[in-house]
């Protein structure tokens, strides 16, 4: 699954330029459903068929991303937040993002920009610059190598143009680095399944749903169920994992290769008959599942379970979220499709 999942993390589609991974997602599943559709909104809506009450698999195709505010006279790009939330800072600690010392990506009109996450550096800091303890907006900027405003433009660059962290993904033994874990992971589990499924066996009317603005409020979720009417809904995301220093496990107790984590309650609660139907579905089939309870997290499943759809949410562990770094374990995602396919192959209890 490595190369489908580096794939998928390779193409920069952050809130607002989830296009970028829905159009070519949507051709590469048109001969593997009964059908296929961008919503209004942008959601990827793919219909797989089957008998059965209707299921839908969700995942979301945006990722952390920034936005340009204003460009400076000497070229210089000056970012806000690409989420919802402003006060998210582009800190180096207690922080959702880290961006400086980082490769960036500009998604420009007429092309992909490379630049660099920059700073002030410390041997021209002043004292006062030196004594600031927390970094605001205006104390970073994206480079793109360019000497004017004007230059800037004629590449296709504006105000209101995204921008992404640019790394490598790479595989070092069993673990997976990178940016946009969070959620190509949802998408390569998708697209896997399609590839793996027995239709013959299917126990649901199946669909997989591909949100817009995960990160900005589950905004495309929000209206996911429209015309569909599904009965149930698991949303597919990546968790947390607490297997780094200085975490508690009583906090987190997650871990990467210990299998999937079933989320029983975050910013919501899920659906408990639901839960215990995937716990029985992985204790039937021998497979790993994890049991978290998480604070300041959330999935698509919340604005579901605001639709009127009972949800749950299964979730790959990763370290580092919301960074350009995210790792996961090759495990833990095949483990996770095993639990998916055996969940769907099992019959509803009457």
């Amino acid at each position: 699954m490595f190369e489908t999942l580096k794939q998928f993390c390779e193409i920069p589609a952050p809130g607002g330029r989830e296009d970028l991974i829905h159009v070519p997602l949507a051709e590469r599943w048109r001969p593997l459903v009964e059908s296929v559709e961008l919503t209004r909104v942008g959601n990827l809506v793919a219909h797989v068929g089957g008998n059965g009450k209707k299921l839908m698999l969700i995942g979301h195709g945006d990722e952390i991303g920034f936005t340009v505010k204003y460009i400076s006279p000497d070229g210089f790009l000056f970012l806000t937040s690409g989420q919802r939330d402003d006060r998210m800072k582009p800190d180096l600690r207690g922080s959702y993002f880290t961006p400086l010392g980082q490769r960036a990506l500009v998604l420009g009109r007429k092309a992909q920009v490379p630049g660099v996450f920059a700073t002030l550096t410390g041997h021209i800091l002043t004292n006062e610059q030196r004594q600031k303890t927390a970094l605001d907006w205006n104390d970073i900027w994206v480079d793109v190598f360019m000497s004017s405003a004007e230059e800037v433009r004629a590449a296709g660059i504006e105000i209101g143009s995204r921008v992404v962290w640019n790394p490598p993904i790479t595989q070092n033994g069993k673990l997976i680095t990178g940016k946009a874990m969070d959620n190509r992971v949802a998408l390569a589990l998708m697209d896997e399944l399609l590839r793996r499924l027995d239709r013959s066996r299917l126990a649901y009317d199946l669909y997989l749903v591909s949100t817009v603005q995960e990160e900005a409020g589950l905004i495309g979720a929000q209206s996911a169920n429209l015309g569909l009417d599904c009965d149930y809904a698991i949303a597919l995301d990546t968790g947390l994992s607490g297997d780094v220093p200085n975490v508690d496990p009583r906090d987190i107790s997650t871990r990467l290769g210990y299998g999937p984590a079933l989320i029983h309650k975050d910013l919501y609660s899920y659906s408990y008959d639901l839960n215990n139907r995937i716990v029985d579905t992985a204790t039937e089939a021998g497979l790993p599942l994890q049991h978290a309870a998480y604070s300041l997290y959330g999935t698509d499943a919340g604005a579901l379970i605001r639709s009127g759809v009972a949800a749950a949410a299964l979730v790959v562990p990763a370290r580092y979220t919301h960074s350009p770094f995210e790792t996961v374990h090759t495990e833990d995602l095949e483990s996770t499709l095993q639990l998916l396919l055996a969940f769907l192959y099992r019959v509803e209890p009457a």
